[in-house]
């Protein structure tokens, strides 16, 4: 048995996905999550919209200013560890003229909702959204 003295950490961090069928905004980004009533669970929905607009990156802007700059969309997605399916999905939104953005979400941020969703594995693939937070660890 390993014994650590000191400061232990378990953070995690998600990589995502994700696409709107209509113009990137929170109201389309709230509707499309089924949040666009009143409830008060949209608070939570309210900061993930944020954190998503915060660390969000279009999809080949992301990979050119990445050290993987040379790759394909699919080569880059599979680098990053996502599935063949995931990125046949994400090739058919980009030939469907739908914008795809690539973004990570970090446990240690400070955000309750941010960490929440680190936390969890998710895909959401309806016709207003593609959001995909499979790839993450602890």
């Amino acid at each position: 048995m390993k014994i650590r003295n000191g400061y232990v950490t378990n953070s995690s961090s998600t990589s995502f996905l994700i696409s709107l069928k209509k113009n990137w905004g929170k109201e389309t980004f709230m509707s499309a999550v089924g949040a666009d009533g009143v409830s008060p669970m949209n608070q939570i929905f309210e900061e993930l919209f944020k954190t998503i607009n915060d660390q969000k990156q279009e999809i080949h802007r992301k990979i050119k200013e990445s050290d993987k700059k040379d790759l394909t969309v699919s080569e880059f997605l599979g680098k990053e560890g996502f599935d063949p399916e995931t990125v046949e999905i994400v090739e058919k939104l980009i030939a469907e003229g739908r914008t795809v953005y690539y973004g990570e979400m970090n446990s240690e941020s400070g955000s309750s909702t941010e960490t929440y969703f680190c936390c969890k594995s998710f895909v959401v693939c309806e016709d207003d959204i593609y959001f995909n937070g499979s790839i993450g660890g602890w």
